[in-house]
């Protein structure tokens, strides 16, 4: 590479590559995060950083690197590994929510950069597997639970579609609408799971605070009418 070349403006930079030669770079900028083998720790310190989210630092392997990175949805299967090496290396980086539990791990190394979000009952495979965490880690009771992401406003007839009692999992920003009552949350709500923000009327605030079992944002009150209890 020519002297004075700049990285710059990405979300990942991967320097994991094999015989990556970082000589001819002199800045590196606006990156979310840098993952890069041990190998090249020295190098990367020589060169001048601004505005780095996060650095993540490999150790030498046989096996590969395996990345996820992004506002991911994966099944607990994938930490199996199963047409892969016991000397392989998963890395997840961003907000990864896993819709099944892990039975097996079959990672070397496994390291999470941002926020994870896993069956309660995987509770303890996962922290016997993770050598390196930076973030959060979010567990949810229900086996199976609706996941929301984004943006989006709840009613009173959303709701009543629904049958049976369901665990809810918003990524994002939320509104539960002014119709929707206490007896409707009791009767439909078993669990909460919020990455993000929730408004609701005042009335339905606490009651949602008691079913939020993982609350990783803000529950806040719009001044609505007071809501109907029973």
């Amino acid at each position: 590479m020519e002297h004075g070349v700049t990285l710059e403006n990405m979300g990942v930079l991967d320097l994991t590559g094999k015989g990556y030669d970082l000589s001819g770079i002199s800045l590196i900028r606006n990156i979310g995060l840098i993952v890069a083998p041990q190998s090249l720790a020295d190098a990367l310190l020589k060169i001048r950083q601004e505005n780095i989210g996060m650095t993540i630092m490999l150790p030498d392997t046989k096996g590969k690197i395996k990345m996820f990175t992004g506002q991911l949805t994966l099944s607990g299967e994938v930490f199996a590994n199963q047409t892969g090496s016991d000397d392989d290396i998963l890395v997840i980086s961003g907000q990864a929510v896993i819709t099944s539990p892990i039975e097996q791990i079959g990672y070397h190394e496994i390291i999470v950069a941002g926020q994870l979000i896993a069956p309660q009952s995987s509770a303890a495979a996962l922290a016997n597997a993770l050598t390196k965490m930076s973030g959060q880690i979010a567990y949810y009771q229900t086996d199976a639970p609706r996941l929301f992401m984004g943006n989006d406003k709840f009613s009173k007839d959303f709701f009543e579609l629904i049958e049976d009692r369901m665990a809810m999992l918003l990524i994002g920003d939320f509104e539960f609408e002014s119709d929707v009552d206490l007896p409707l949350i009791r009767q439909k709500i078993s669990e909460l799971i919020i990455i993000g923000s929730v408004k609701a009327p005042k009335a339905l605030v606490p009651l949602l605070q008691l079913l939020a079992t993982t609350k990783l944002g803000d529950i806040t009150a719009r001044d609505d009418a007071p809501v109907q209890s029973v």
